[in-house]
């Protein structure tokens, strides 16, 4: 008896486990594909960051049609560089397709439920 109740109490704790790890993938997906549609539509957006230290990171910005590399720290922005347009375009895109590949199983599960009475 004693057996039984510490398997049901360690396959549950694996299906709440699975459960967090999924909707943590989904929220990741879902912000990831926001940022890029969301990209066409504002003039000014943060594109990609990466943490160098506790208190520093990079961030290509794009403002209008201009793509910026920024250095940020402590309070502190510098400019560092403007990145090439063709670029960063290319990149924006292969990530565009990427996310489409990935999406796609997700879209065609939807639609299957959906015709399902």
């Amino acid at each position: 008896m004693a057996g039984n109740f510490w398997f049901n109490y360690i396959m549950a704790l694996v299906v709440v486990a699975l459960m967090l790890g999924g909707l943590y993938a989904l929220t990741r997906g879902l912000a990831r594909g926001r940022l890029l549609l969301s990209t066409k539509r504002r003039l000014v957006t943060v594109l990609e960051s990466t943490p160098l230290a506790q208190h520093a990171a990079m961030h290509v910005v794009k403002a209008g049609n201009r793509y910026y590399l920024i250095g940020a720290s402590n309070g502190q922005l510098n400019s560092l560089a403007e990145l090439p347009a063709e670029e960063v375009d290319a990149w924006l895109s292969e990530q565009r397709t990427s996310l489409d590949a990935q999406r796609l199983p997700f879209v065609e599960a939807m639609r299957f439920l959906r015709r399902r009475p």
